[in-house]
């Protein structure tokens, strides 16, 4: 069968279909004409339509989907590890100086660990009073950074400080009283117990008035541990010979008199400088002794495994040193500590009771 018509496109047109003629040719040749009835098209509006072209939506700042997330009446646990997600991309490390190397510092009361420099960030965890971090850079709001369960970590430098705290110990009586008021008694034993760990601490022995102590940490915890010992102190942590030269002789020189007895505690945190340690010292030993002073210098003390000095250097530093001094008294406090034993708490550090013992070692030699 063949078809044969016309298609016509028209806008707008009132399409009228008059006869429309469908010739078909039957299998025999014939011819038959079909006619239909006028058809009238209903009137059709051409649709012309622009390309309209969206602005597509501006993704929603990472504020405001914790906005959004906040303002749910209840926030899924999903919903709340976003949060926590955005508030970590809040932190800007470009406003963190790095330090050279890491430093001690100590938290001088309880303090929060936060995920930022803020407030406003997440707390994490908490540095106990008397608590050492190695804090590697500092906020320029003043939030240390330091490193805390492997993940950078803050908290506000109004809570810590290069200088060990010092602790407070109970007294006796205070002790005694907070027994008495016990009900329970284990606990009154407990408290009973350090009371008398309290009446020890007391009987330190205390030193002939005019010594003068200058070192490092370790010495800054033992003017801690003997409640100063009745001596004068000239001590900061992590220091050594630049520090000894440029600010803690220049102190002891307004004090430094007649009978005064100069202790010098460093070393360990820069056995490199031996040789330098020992022309300064003999240079000042010497003009003290013209004020009538005497200066001693006390060994290096023993350490353990930790990331700064090793137990060889630490004896290379005394062997050398000792053979230069010269007209300054040594205290082999290594020596001592080797024979009658002691206990670190870092590889560098003394326990309370250790620390005792070295200061009386070092009062029983001048």
């Amino acid at each position: 069968m063949t078809t044969i018509g016309k298609i016509l496109k028209r806008t707008s047109v009132v399409a009228t279909v008059s006869i429309l003629t469908v010739t078909m040719l039957t299998a025999c040749g014939k011819e038959t004409a079909l006619s239909t009835d006028q058809v009238v098209m209903p009137e059709i509006e051409s649709i012309v339509e622009e390309p309209v072209t969206k602005e597509p939506e501006a993704e929603p700042t990472e504020e405001a989907k914790a906005e959004e997330v906040k303002d749910e009446a209840d926030i899924t646990p999903e919903a709340a590890d976003e949060v926590k997600e955005v508030q970590e991309l809040k932190v800007d490390l470009s406003r963190i100086t790095a330090f050279p190397e890491a430093k001690t510092m100590y938290a001088v009361s309880n303090v929060n660990i936060r995920k930022g420099p803020s407030t406003e960030f997440e707390a994490i965890g908490m540095i106990k009073l008397g608590e050492s971090v190695q804090v590697v850079g500092r906020d320029k709001d003043g939030w240390y950074e330091f490193n805390y369960k492997d993940d950078i970590a803050f908290a506000s430098d109004d809570y810590l400080s290069e200088d060990v705290p010092v602790i407070p110990t109970p007294t006796v009586e205070a002790v005694a009283d907070a027994a008495a008021q016990a009900a329970d008694a284990n606990a009154q034993a407990a408290l009973v117990t350090q009371a008398a760990q309290a009446a020890a601490s007391a009987k330190t022995v205390q030193a002939p008035a005019g010594v003068l102590i200058i070192g490092d940490s370790r010495c800054v915890m033992m003017r801690e541990a003997t409640n100063g010992g009745g001596c004068s102190w000239i001590c900061q942590n992590s220091k050594g010979y630049n520090w000894l030269e440029s600010t803690a002789i220049p102190q002891a020189d307004e004090i430094v008199g007649k009978g005064t007895k100069v202790v010098i505690c460093l070393g360990v945190n820069d056995v490199g400088n031996v040789n330098k340690y020992a022309a300064l010292v003999n240079v000042k030993a010497a003009e003290w002794a013209a004020r009538g002073a005497k200066t001693y210098y006390v060994s290096v003390n023993p350490v353990w495994e930790n990331a700064y000095v090793t137990e060889e250097q630490v004896q290379y530093f005394n062997s050398q040193l000792v053979g230069q001094l010269a007209g300054i008294k040594w205290i082999d406090t290594h020596s001592y500590l080797m024979n009658s034993g002691y206990r670190l708490t870092d590889g560098l550090h003394y326990d309370n009771e250790t620390s005792i013992r070295i200061f009386q070692t070092i009062i029983g030699s001048l």
